[in-house]
């Protein structure tokens, strides 16, 4: 384990702290809802919802959250603006503190998301996901434009996946297709709380360089840095065949909560026969690459879809106790009292 020479810099989201030394706070996870073809959503260009079974989801990685001492953050995807509409309101009406993604594929409904927040007075709890090499003027425009003061800085180079290729597209103009660096770009948004994403890239493919980078962001910026490593098996052809079929709809967990929903959960993946056993399979690797991205200092893991909250917050606990024990032989210190070593020890 290490320290970084370079000061590293705490953002602080309603108490949510990201960043600094590791081991002084602990790893804040990302979790994605409202993905393409997730159950929940009952029409995706209006944002209607199935909202008992969502706010299920959410209650359960809250409770976790409370029993382990890793926070977390939720990246609300959706691909229309009315759907975006919908679903900031719905989540805001439900928690009144923690600070969530805006992330599309759609440019003009992640443009309209900026004007949104800022029109409902949430600005400070929106962090927009991303500004990479593909931002268009009109974002760049709209996102400056808003109340907005939080990022994703995307290091992704596709022309270049090593660190040094990573790197010159946060800092330098001309690269990805755009005039100027992206961290350039995000302080001409008014962006003050940026988050470096290293840009999870497939195996073969310079999967290495992104966790490589997360070195590189800690010590050269000293900004809190993360990335959503599970996108690395999801993008591993040959993984795939091990992707079972057993997981518990959705709507059989809004009943339940804490100790059941937990154990309900865990019966139905890993007890399922073969399916399970290609279950089990599959989900090794898909939460052992943030573990990986843990010990390397990330401050923030996107592990994907909801549903994956067990399996991911204890792992994430184990790795931030870990990494904590190691550092105090350097003079580090946890900054709070709920991190998960006072809590799981």
């Amino acid at each position: 384990m290490f320290k970084f020479e370079k000061e590293q810099t705490v953002h602080d989201f309603n108490g949510t702290m990201i960043g600094g030394q590791p081991g002084e706070y602990p790893t804040v996870l990302g979790a994605s809802i409202f993905y393409n073809k997730h159950e929940v959503v009952l029409d995706d260009h209006t944002g209607k919802i199935d909202k008992p079974t969502a706010e299920a989801l959410w209650n359960r990685c809250q409770e976790l959250s409370d029993i382990t001492g890793i926070p977390h953050f939720i990246q609300i995807i959706a691909e229309y603006p009315e759907a975006f509409d919908s679903y900031i309101d719905w989540f805001c009406s439900i928690d009144d503190k923690t600070a969530f993604l805006m992330d599309s594929s759609v440019p003009t409904a992640l443009a309209h998301a900026c004007e949104y927040v800022t029109e409902a007075g949430v600005a400070d709890r929106a962090i927009y996901n991303s500004i990479n090499g593909s931002i268009i003027p009109e974002n760049i425009e709209a996102l400056a434009k808003s109340d907005v003061t939080a990022a994703i800085v995307l290091a992704f180079n596709p022309a270049d996946p090593s660190v040094a290729g990573r790197e010159k597209v946060l800092v330098e103009g001309g690269v990805a297709g755009q005039e100027l660096g992206m961290l350039e770009i995000a302080e001409k948004c008014g962006i003050t709380r940026p988050i470096l994403d290293t840009a999870a890239t497939p195996l073969g493919l310079g999967s290495g360089g992104s966790y490589r980078e997360i070195l590189a962001c800690k010590a050269i910026h000293g900004q809190p840095t993360g990335g959503a490593y599970h996108n690395m098996t999801v993008s591993w052809t040959w993984l795939k065949r091990w992707k079972g079929t057993k997981k518990v709809p959705s709507q059989q967990l809004a009943g339940l909560e804490g100790k059941d929903a937990l154990v309900e959960q865990l019966t139905r993946h890993y007890l399922g026969g073969t399916d399970g056993l290609r279950q089990a399979a599959w989900s090794a690797p898909d939460i052992g690459c943030n573990m990986i991205a843990s010990t390397l200092g990330a401050d923030l893991i996107m592990y994907g879809p909801i549903e994956n909250v067990e399996a991911m917050i204890t792992a994430q606990a184990y790795v931030d106790i870990v990494v904590l024990e190691a550092v105090r032989d350097l003079g580090i210190e946890p900054k709070v009292d709920t991190h998960p070593l006072f809590k799981l020890v």
